[in-house]
């Protein structure tokens, strides 16, 4: 398949192509509260008000993952190998790992939950039944998400700002980095992740399936991926 057919499909399941922002006239306004699922950037160092897609942070913090990895490091036995410094730079063959716990009723298979491990005492369910997936992404470079900004970038006329497109975003992460996963369909059957050998990004075959997934779950499996990244919206609001 040639790379104008793929984008083709891709975009039969991913919607119309984003177009790409202009950035010479836009008008820099406040975060759009009306616009869902965004994320609003600028930069005023040149006094100017010409917008940008390079985001302006004093911090970032991931305060739910940080008391669940306080939890679970209490609960564990600590692990073999320590680290006195943090882990700054990408390595591109070192895997990010997502997991998520289902409960769900083993009759039905009806699913009542999904989340990040350590959120729910599920030791305490008698009749429902809890299992556990991991999804690996490979790691997103600061040149990665420079890309991607750019890819998901529009300017809103009628909100004279320069927008990123959340969803967007999220469908470039998940289409360019997810690698592996050990989940199963209801049957048992392994759900095996196929990389389009000319793009190196997922398969339309692997993407249409993904997709396919009830809802919550890509949702809660993103979500938990851009913790990770330390990449969270709406940070000014």
């Amino acid at each position: 398949m040639s790379a104008e057919e793929r984008k083709e499909e891709e975009n039969k399941i991913l919607g119309p192509d984003v177009i790409e922002a202009e950035t010479t006239e836009a008008k820099v306004s406040e975060v759009g509260k009306n616009v869902p699922n965004v994320e609003v950037a600028w930069s005023n160092a040149d006094g100017g008000s010409k917008s940008s897609i390079a985001p302006s942070l004093d911090g970032v913090s991931d305060t739910e993952g940080i008391s669940i990895a306080e939890k679970i490091a209490i609960e564990k036995d600590p692990p073999e190998k320590k680290f006195n410094f943090p882990k700054i730079f990408i390595r591109k063959d070192e895997l990010i790992e997502i997991e998520v716990q289902i409960v769900f009723d083993p009759w039905s298979g009806d699913i009542y939950s999904i989340t990040q491990p350590g959120l729910l005492n599920t030791d305490i369910l008698e009749t429902l039944k809890a299992v556990s997936f991991y999804y690996s992404f490979r790691p997103v470079s600061y040149d990665d998400m420079q890309k991607y900004r750019r890819q998901a970038s529009i300017y809103d006329a009628n909100a004279g700002e320069l927008i990123v497109n959340r969803l967007q975003l999220r469908n470039l992460f998940l289409i360019n980095h997810l690698r592996e996963t050990n989940m199963v369909d209801e049957y048992g059957d392994a759900v095996i992740i196929k990389i389009d050998p000319e793009s190196d990004n997922l398969s339309l075959e692997s993407l249409t399936q993904m997709f396919n997934t009830t809802p919550a779950l890509l949702d809660v499996v993103m979500t938990l991926f851009e913790r990770k990244l330390l990449l969270l919206f709406n940070v000014s609001q």
